[in-house]
């Protein structure tokens, strides 16, 4: 992470109000019982300040694949996204940096509707919001959705508890201060179907491989520690089944660890068969589907999106071939792996951070959030990028949600950034309709 600020970034960020700032989870419906009604909102406003709903008009987006309407709900600055119903009223809400966007209900003929509410507050540190991921998940095991959050500063990994129907500030727990945390992912490394361990990536490489499950009580031993390997591996992390044995491996740039039948108690191998470089997200996705799963990553801070094509002579030694996506932008920090356009098939959707650093290659070049199709139904893959927006404030932060968030049967995208919050609600399902 690096603390170098040019001026023109300070110019712009100066013009986009900097006090301004702006993962999906889905929890069963929240019981409101004697402590009273569970209203963030209320402690997130003053009490003479009435809640106003974000009017800041929409626009086209997409291209002809996919039709989107685009929202933007924030100009302020905040790189996170999660998206998760915050109140228990049935209806996905948006967390990104000190604000919750609470959806209202629906009004035919009238687009998705929010209003912002402050619930916390974040240090501002070398044109950062000090967080730079937030993940919704039931720490405590309440019933109601906590947040961890990470940054590169003051407090590298934290959860903030929900007051859960008490009149309440969020409180905040360190989970960890000994290393920055560049991000941090929710996974599945318990192997039941469910992502509820926390896997951070780690800034130090001094500092232990480590990951976290919730241990079902508040405060701060909320969290049991599990290490892995005593160092850390380098700018990237990711979690899936490397070597088809059903069980979900650990990924760094630099090899992948092999989950052992116990992933709490017994050893994790490491292998290490690979450089990615500085990446973000690692997933493992069968690209050119010949039942070897691939990795698929991005050059966080330079030029390039890309596939590893992995294979395996007769001695079951594996190989790892490069394959480029596309390496017409840079600062793809953020990506995310979903079925975008109800093929049946994975798509990835990404963005370009603004200024993930401002001396990167390419970061003053225009922002834009596009998804890559592959259009092979088998053996390799010939991908097309297709527009969702381009050379306006949106970017892609350090989080892509991907999620229905307005329950209309198709796939919407979120993403934060320093230049803004905004939604983009998939119009397929509207045109199918009409």
């Amino acid at each position: 992470m690096n603390k170098k600020r040019g001026p023109g970034r300070r110019n712009f960020l100066k013009s986009v109000g900097l006090g301004l700032p702006a993962g999906v989870m889905s929890m069963p419906a929240i019981s409101r019982g004697s402590g009273g009604v569970h209203d963030p909102a209320a402690r997130g406003r003053a009490k003479d300040e009435p809640a106003k709903i974000i009017d800041s008009g929409y626009a086209a987006a997409g291209d002809e694949a996919i039709p989107f309407r685009k929202h933007t709900l924030d100009l302020g600055i905040s790189e996170t996204v999660a998206v998760v119903d915050m109140n228990g009223d049935g209806r996905l809400d948006i967390v990104s940096g000190e604000n919750w966007y609470e959806q209202l209900a629906p009004t035919p003929g009238v687009a998705s509707r929010f209003i912002r509410h402050k619930f916390r507050e974040f240090p501002y540190t070398f044109d950062y919001l000090e967080d730079l991921s937030d993940l919704a998940i039931d720490v405590n095991g309440d019933g109601y959705p906590d947040l961890v959050s990470c940054s590169y500063w003051s407090k590298p990994l934290a959860w903030w508890e929900n007051p859960a129907g008490q009149r309440q500030p969020w409180r905040e727990h360190v989970i960890e201060s000994g290393s920055p945390v560049e991000f941090a992912f929710l996974v599945d490394l318990l192997n039941t179907g469910k992502p509820l361990q926390l896997l951070p990536q780690f800034g130090d490489p001094k500092f232990p491989l480590t990951w976290y499950e919730p241990a079902g009580r508040s405060g701060p031993d909320a969290w049991i520690k599990h290490e892995v390997s005593s160092k850390s591996y380098g700018h990237g992390i990711g979690a899936g089944d490397v070597n088809g044995d059903g069980r979900t491996d650990i990924i760094t740039p630099q090899g992948w660890f092999e989950a052992p039948p116990d992933p709490r108690h017994g050893e994790w191998s490491f292998h290490p068969d690979f450089d990615l470089g500085v990446v973000g997200f690692i997933y493992t996705h069968d690209v050119n589907r010949d039942g070897l799963p691939d990795l698929v990553t991005t050059a966080a801070h330079s030029y390039g999106i890309f596939w590893y094509e992995q294979k395996k002579d007769a001695a079951g030694k594996r190989t790892w071939t490069k394959h480029v996506i596309d390496d017409a932008w840079s600062q793809a920090h953020a990506m995310t792996l979903a079925d975008l356009n109800g093929d049946g098939r994975i798509e990835l959707v990404t963005g370009k951070r603004y200024y993930a650093h401002d001396h990167d290659p390419g970061a003053n070049e225009p922002l834009g959030i596009y998804w890559y199709e592959n259009l092979q139904s088998e053996g390799p893959p010939r991908w097309k990028r297709h527009l969702i927006d381009y050379s306006t404030r949106a970017g892609g932060g350090m989080q892509v949600a991907v999620v229905d968030i307005d329950h209309d049967g198709d796939l919407d995208v979120v993403v934060g950034g320093k230049s803004g919050l905004f939604l983009f609600e998939n119009l397929t399902s509207s045109h199918d309709a009409g």
